[in-house]
């Protein structure tokens, strides 16, 4: 009886897995910046992966501890170069607000300058 339901255990991880990865993209594009966009990217790579590999090791002991190594690898891994890219990118918007090249930096003009003499 259980090797009957084993298929369909495969099939709903599958389906699971695929549908944890498609909202997780929809929300990736959706955020507004890539702090947010890389909050959503770390948790689909480990709860979209994991039914996947977990469905693929369904009927096979072999195959299902190697899909646990590679899912061990991507709880280790995924949250470690999330915050590595950003910091990059946050290193890399420091460098350019402190060097003059950000937007923001050249958006508005010194008020005090404008009016007159200086008052310092």
């Amino acid at each position: 009886m259980l090797a009957a339901l084993l298929p369909w255990l495969a099939d709903v991880l599958v389906i699971v897995g695929l549908l944890v990865l498609t909202i997780s993209l929809w929300g990736v594009l959706r955020m507004p910046d890539l702090y947010t966009s890389l909050h959503a990217w770390s948790k689909a790579t480990v709860l979209g992966v994991a039914p996947l590999l977990l469905a693929a090791g369904v009927e096979s002991q072999t195959i299902l501890l190697r899909g646990l190594l590679v899912l061990a690898c991507l709880l280790l891994t995924a949250p470690v170069s999330a915050h590595a890219i950003a910091r990059a990118h946050w290193r890399k918007e420091q460098r350019a607000v402190t060097d003059g090249y950000a937007p923001a930096a050249r958006e508005a003009p010194d008020n005090r300058w404008t009016r007159g003499t200086p008052s310092d």
